[in-house]
Parts: structure tokens; sequence; C-alpha cells
């Protein structure tokens, strides 16, 4: 746990004075792991499986932010601040991204069962 602590303590240590953004870069690097996986799936993962993922995949970036990186959910305004901060950004780079790997990976033999 402490050798992962200090992984995630390295690369978003640079911004421990500033919780927002240290918590804004967690949640975008979360959300660019998620879609990367998700696109790259293909059909496993397009609908429910894949939000249930990116669901989870939001969850983790909070106990991330929470127990790994120690960031106190009081200095954020609370922990409804902590959850809805950048989670319009996550929502929104999240999806792009899935949809747009989900497009150009997606098998000839399928596009041609959707015309």
């Amino acid at each position: 746990m402490e050798s992962l602590q200090n992984i995630f303590q390295r690369l978003y240590g640079r911004w421990a004075n500033e919780p927002k953004d240290q918590t804004y870069y967690v949640k975008i690097t979360f959300a660019i792991i998620s879609a990367v996986v998700c696109g790259l799936a293909g059909p496993v993962f397009s609908g429910l499986r894949g939000l249930m993922f990116g669901v989870l995949l939001y969850i983790l970036s909070l106990f991330v932010i929470v127990y790994l990186l120690e960031v106190d959910p009081e200095v954020m305004g609370g922990q409804q601040k902590l959850i809805t901060n950048s989670l319009p950004s996550y929502l929104l780079l999240w999806v792009l991204l899935w949809t747009l790997i989900f497009a150009f990976t997606l098998p000839e033999s399928i596009l041609g069962t959707l015309s």
C-alpha cells in the first residue's frame, strides 16, 4: 500500500498545495484510463458494462484522492464538493475518448451490419 502511495505522491505531488488541481488531474487520468479500456475492449464494454466500469473508476479515483494522496475532503469544501468537483470534465473526456477509440477500433465486419 505504501509503495502505491509513493507512486501517486510522485505523480501528483507537485500539486499538493493546490488540492483542487490535484483532484482534477487524478480524475482526468482515470477518465483517460477508463476510456482506453472501454474503447479497446470493443463490443464487450459497449453499453452498460462500459458505463459501470467508468463509474467504478470514478469512485476509485475518489479513493485514490482521499487515501493515497491524503487530500482532506474538508479542504475541498466537504465530501459532496470532492465528488462533484471536476465530475463534468471526467464524464465529457471519458465519453469522448471512449467513442473515438471505439469508432476507430471497430472491426469492418461489424460496420457492415450497421448500415
